[in-house]
């Protein structure tokens, strides 16, 4: 009986062994380099409001200092550079905040289109797999020391809006894969690929995405390629042809409103690709198209063709996509400003 407990002493001890020489090696499970192209995400530049800059609450009587100060992280995989974003507070009169005594010393102008002072880097991925995470950057308002101040009395407590909207250019890189056969009709068993059907699509981390990239064959020398750019954030999109332009006013937002530019590159540099609203990109090669097409309902499906060269082997090869556009998001911060009995 003492032998038997012995044994099973020993082999708990074994158990117990393994169990703190797992936990010493921290858990770490090692998968290896990542083997797709991107993080993805839905996400671009996320927007608000440093915690008490404004405050919940401020007084009247201009008597009360403060200022707002708005808070940018790029969430997704495109830098921003200084000159691609503007950021504008509104959502009140300035000239309520603006203080008597000592006299105002900012102007209207000080919270229009300012621009961040570093680029606003995206979150990345090494070879690795190690996630390099993107950092707040701070912009305050009014800028260069100066103070907002409810400089009237108020005749009670009285809530203002303060709305931080943030205009900038974006981008969203896609990649999939072709399948090219040297008989596309008739298909071998064992070829490498199938020339008809989905495709996986790899779509970098934006508010616009590429999903459903589909290939089907038309043709002994031809085949035809169609994929979705799908809106999925919940700013608005403009047309990137002037960059971080948002228009205010409701003709041109009409003008220029959900319009996204297309670049499709199949890198068959020697033969011919055509898609739908889209045309040859000027000084490059008959395999690269681009155009501003819009979305509807947040939705857009392009249709291309490509000509395929005879005397080909069978392979498959890699295509890019990309999309430009504007971007509008916004973040709100209701102030209070108080009433206080002189």
């Amino acid at each position: 009986m003492n032998q038997e407990k012995y044994m099973t002493l020993i082999v708990f001890s074994i158990i117990l062994s393994l169990f703190i020489a797992g936990c010493a090696g921290g858990g770490e499970v090692t998968g290896g380099a990542p083997t797709t192209p991107f993080l993805g995400g839905t996400q671009g530049l996320a927007i608000g409001f440093l915690e008490g800059s404004p405050p919940e609450e401020v007084t009247d009587g201009d008597i009360f200092p403060f200022n707002a100060i708005v808070s940018l992280k790029n969430m997704g995989e495109t830098d921003i550079e200084t000159a691609d974003a503007k950021i504008s507070l509104i959502g009140f009169l300035p000239s309520l905040f603006q203080s008597t005594s000592p006299p105002a010393d900012f102007v209207d102008a000080d919270l229009i289109d300012k621009s961040p002072s570093e680029v606003l880097k995206a979150r990345q991925r090494d070879s690795e797999g190690n996630i390099i995470e993107s950092i707040d950057m701070f912009l305050a308002f009014p800028t260069d020391d100066k103070s907002f101040q409810y400089k009237d009395e108020l005749s009670g407590n009285t809530p203002f809006i303060f709305r931080a909207d943030v205009c900038y250019r974006y981008q969203t890189k896609a990649v999939s894969e072709i399948c090219v056969l040297a008989n596309q009709v008739d298909v071998a068993d064992d070829a490498i690929c199938s020339p008809s059907g989905s495709k996986s699509i790899f779509s970098s981390g934006s508010p616009i995405g590429i999903n459903s990239f589909r290939q089907n064959v038309v043709g002994s020398d031809k085949i035809q390629l169609s994929f979705d750019v799908v809106h999925s954030g919940s700013g608005t999109i403009f047309d990137p042809t002037t960059v971080a332009d948002c228009p205010k006013t409701p003709r041109d937002r009409r003008t220029k409103e959900d319009k996204v530019q297309i670049t499709m590159d199949s890198g068959l540099t020697t033969d011919t690709l055509n898609c739908v609203g889209l045309s040859d990109v000027t000084g490059a090669a008959t395999a690269k198209q681009s155009g501003i097409v819009k979305l509807v309902n947040g939705r857009r499906t392009v249709t291309c063709t490509q000509d395929l060269g005879a005397g080909r082997t069978d392979f498959k090869k890699s295509v890019d996509i990309n999309l430009t556009f504007n971007y509008l998001s916004s973040a709100d911060k209701e102030i209070l400003v108080k009433h206080l009995i002189s």
